[in-house]
C-alpha cells in the first residue's frame, strides 16, 4: 500500500524462540506495509528452524544471529540490510509479539501531515499501548512529544538514522530505545506521537506488591507492579545509570520523570516481590558494573552470582534457513602452517564445515615444515578445491603471516586470520560476517575479534580468554585483545595491514593489526567464543586463563615494554597524520615520554587503558617508573 509522505517502508522484526504465529502476523506486514527483514536473535529452540523456513516461504527476508546479541544488535542488523536493499524512506520497528492497531498506518500518515514541523519529525509512536496511554511532554519549541516512546510499532525516518545512527549495542537489552530517541532530541528531532494509534503490546507482567506476605491494598484495591526476572534487573539498573552520565542534563536528552519512573519501578520490585533479596542482588551487580564501566552481555561473574546459566559453547541449532536469500559475501581464511601435523587436519575439517552463506576459500602457506604438515594440507585440497597452498621458507610467523596478505585475493570481503591448531564451531565465519555486516564494504577499516575457549591438547575446556570492553587506541598502545586466531576484518583494513607491515617495529602482526583498526576505524569485540584454542608445548604462543599474582608479577619484571612504544612510533610514522587532535596528542606523548615530569602531565591528561582499572592502575605505575621508554628517549 502506498502512505505519501511515508513510503516506502521497511519493516524489521527482532526474533527469540518465536511461536508459529509469526508467520501470519510478517506475511500480513508484507502484503499491507512493505519488505520485512526478521532477525532470529540466537534462538536455541531446534523447532525455530521451520519457523524460519515459514517466513522465507512467505516472502520474508530472514537473517540469523548465531548467538543471542540482544536486541540492539538483532534490530541493528535488520535496519542495516533494510536500508541497503530498499532504500526506504521510514523504517517500522516491530517486536514479535507486537501488532498494529486497525488504521495505524492510516493515522501515521495523518499525524505526519499535522505535524507543525513535519521534517523534522523523526519518530512517529503509538499514543496507546495496550490500554495504557503514551505519555505526552511538550517539549522546549511547543511541540508534543511521546515522553518515552517504545521501538515497537516506532516509525523513524531513514534519514534521521543515517544520522544519528543505529542502536546502542553496548546496552544489549532495556532502555535501548530510551538512548537511541535522547540522541536523536539532542539532534533536533522529534519523537511525535500517532493520533489514535494503537499498539497490542504487553509491557511485562504484573504481580501482586506483598508486604509481609499479604497482597499490599490501598483503598480497597489490590496494587501491583511490572515485574521482570533479576537478570532483566540487572541490565535496567545498569542502563539507567549510563543513560544518566549521558543525558539527564542536557536539554531535550531524557525527561527526569523518565527516570525518576524508572527507579520507581526497580525499587518496588527490590522491595516488595517475592524474589526481592535476588532483585536486589541483580541490581546491586548492574550498579557495579555501570561503576566499572562494564557493558555488552552480563558477564560471567555475574551470571556464576545470579546462578543464571554460563554463555554455551555450542551455537544455536538454528542456524541458516533454507531458501535464505542474501547477497553472496566472499571470505578468505589466511592459515600459516609449521610443522603442524598432528593438528592441522582437525583444523581443517572445521574450516571446511563452517554453517554460513559466505563463500569460503582458504589460503594456506606452509613456512618451510620438516613434518608431514604439507602433504596433509595438499590431501585436503585434492579433493576440496577452496584450499589453495603455498610452499614458502621459513621466515616466521609474522613475516608468514604478511606473505598470506601479499598473496590473497583482493576481491574478498572478509579476512579471516587462522592458528593451525585450533578448532573452529560451525558459527565462527557467520558470527563475524554478521558482526561486521553494515562494514564490510566499507572504507573505513573494521576489525571482529573475540573470546576463545582455552583446552588442553585433547581439547578438554580449561576456560574462556578473559573478557574486554570499549576496544580504542588507548587501549591498544598498551595491551592487545584481539588475538589473531580469533580475528576477522574488513577489505578497507586488509590493504593497510598489507601495506603497511613493518615486521621490525611490530610485537606481533596480530596487535599490528589491531592497532590500525582502533586508530583509525573501528572495533567489534564478541563477548562470546567461536574457537577451541588449542594449548599444547609446541604452541608458538599459547595462553594462560588463570595466572596467578606472582607468575604475572615475574613476567612483568622480565617483560621489555619498550616495544609498545617501538610499536607505536612505528603506528605514527605510518599513520599519524590520519588521526584526530586528541588522538594525535595521545599517540605522540606516547611515543615521546621524555621526562618524569612529562609522563606525569600525560597521565593527567589520558590515562592509561588496559584491560581493567586494576592493570590500568599497574601499568600507569610502570609507565611513570619509564618502563616503556625506548632506549633512545
Amino acid at each position: 500500500m502506498n502512505y505519501p509522505g511515508l513510503s516506502p517502508i521497511a519493516v524489521v522484526v527482532s526474533l527469540y524462540n518465536p511461536e508459529p504465529e509469526i508467520v501470519e502476523r510478517c506475511a500480513g506486514w508484507v502484503r499491507s506495509v512493505g519488505p520485512v527483514f526478521a532477525v532470529d536473535d540466537g534462538s536455541p529452540d531446534p523447532a525455530v528452524r521451520d519457523v524460519l523456513d515459514a517466513l522465507v516461504a512467505r516472502g520474508v527476508t530472514v537473517l540469523v544471529n548465531h548467538r543471542n546479541a540482544g536486541i540492539a544488535r538483532a534490530l541493528n542488523v535488520g535496519i542495516s540490510r533494510a536500508l541497503r536493499e530498499v532504500r526506504p524512506e521510514w523504517i517500522l520497528t516491530m517486536d514479535q509479539d507486537s501488532e498494529l492497531g486497525e488504521g495505524y498506518l492510516d493515522a501515521a500518515q495523518t499525524s505526519l501531515a499535522a505535524a507543525r514541523t513535519a521534517d523534522r519529525v523523526g519518530m512517529l509512536c503509538a499514543e496507546w499501548i495496550g490500554q495504557m496511554h503514551a505519555p505526552i511532554i511538550r517539549n522546549r519549541d511547543g511541540i508534543d512529544e511521546v515522553r518515552e516512546p517504545i521501538q515497537s510499532g516506532m516509525l523513524m525516518r531513514a534519514s534521521m538514522i543515517q544520522l544519528v545512527g543505529l542502536f546502542d549495542e553496548s546496552l544489549f537489552i532495556d532502555a535501548v530505545d530510551t538512548d537511541f530517541v535522547a540522541r536523536a532530541r539532542l539532534q533536533g528531532w522529534v519523537a511525535a506521537p500517532i493520533v489514535d494509534g494503537r499498539l497490542r503490546h504487553s509491557l511485562g507482567e504484573t504481580v501482586p506488591i506483598t508486604v509481609g506476605g499479604r497482597d499490599l491494598i490501598v483503598r480497597g484495591k489490590k496494587r501491583h507492579v511490572i515485574y521482570h526476572a533479576p537478570f532483566r534487573s540487572y541490565y535496567m539498573s545498569r542502563n539507567q545509570f549510563r543513560l544518566i552520565g549521558r543525558y539527564l542534563l542536557k536539554k531535550n536528552g531524557i525527561p527526569a520523570d523518565t527516570v525518576l519512573a524508572n527507579f520507581m519501578i526497580l525499587g518496588v520490585v527490590a522491595l516488595f516481590t517475592d524474589d526481592r533479596s535476588r532483585q536486589r542482588r541483580a541490581m546491586c551487580l548492574g550498579v557495579w558494573d555501570a561503576f566499572l564501566d562494564k557493558y555488552g552481555p552480563m558477564g560471567i561473574a555475574a551470571r556464576e552470582e545470579l546462578g543464571l546459566a554460563l554463555p554455551s559453547a555450542v551455537p544455536a541449532p538454528a542456524a541458516i534457513p533454507r531458501g535464505f536469500a542474501q547477497e553472496q559475501i566472499a571470505a578468505q581464511i589466511l592459515l600459516s602452517t609449521w610443522n603442524g601435523q598432528e593438528y592441522v587436519g582437525e583444523l581443517l575439517e572445521s574450516l571446511l564445515s563452517q554453517e554460513t552463506q559466505a563463500q569460503v576459500h582458504i589460503l594456506v602457506r606452509d613456512d618451510g615444515s620438516t613434518d608431514d604438515t604439507v602433504s596433509i594440507v595438499k590431501q585436503f585440497a585434492a579433493t576440496d578445491e577452496r584450499i589453495t597452498v603455498i610452499e614458502g621458507e621459513n621466515i616466521g610467523v609474522d613475516r608468514s603471516f604478511h606473505a598470506l596478505l601479499t598473496h590473497a585475493s583482493h576481491d574478498a570481503d572478509i579476512y579471516f586470520y587462522c592458528d593451525q591448531d585450533d578448532v573452529w564451531l560451525p558459527d565462527k565465519v557467520q558470527s563475524a560476517v554478521e558482526a561486521l555486516s553494515d562494514r564490510i564494504g566499507g572504507a573505513l577499516p573494521a576489525l571482529y575479534c573475540s573470546r576463545s575457549m582455552v583446552t588442553d591438547s585433547t581439547l578438554h575446556p580449561i576456560g574462556p580468554t578473559r573478557d574486554y570492553d570499549k576496544p580504542s587506541l588507548a587501549q591498544a598502545l598498551v595491551i592487545n585483545i584481539a588475538p589473531g586466531h580469533t580475528m576477522a576484518f574488513n577489505a578497507a583494513l586488509f590493504a593497510l595491514v598489507r601495506d603497511h607491515f613493518d615486521a621490525d617495529s611490530m610485537m606481533v602482526f596480530d596487535h599490528w593489526t589491531y592497532l590500525i583498526a582502533a586508530g583509525l576505524g573501528s572495533v567489534v569485540f564478541d563477548h562470546e567464543w567461536h574457537t577451541w584454542y588449542r594449548n599444547h608445548t609446541s604452541n608458538a604462543i599459547g595462553y594462560s586463563v588463570r595466572e596467578s599474582a606472582q607468575s604475572r608479577i615475574k613476567v612483568a619484571a622480565e617483560m621489555d615494554f619498550s616495544a609498545y612504544t617501538r610499536q607505536a612510533a612505528a603506528f605514527e610514522r605510518a599513520f599519524g597524520d590520519r588521526l584526530d587532535p586528541r588522538a594525535a596528542s595521545r599517540l605522540r606523548g606516547f611515543v615521546d615520554q621524555g621526562s618524569v615530569l612529562t609522563r606525569l602531565q600525560y597521565l593527567k591528561r589520558f590515562g592509561i587503558q588496559h584491560g581493567s582499572t586494576v592493570t590500568s592502575m599497574g601499568a600507569a605505575v610502570l609507565f611513570l617508573a619509564g618502563r616503556y621508554r625506548r632506549a633512545s628517549n
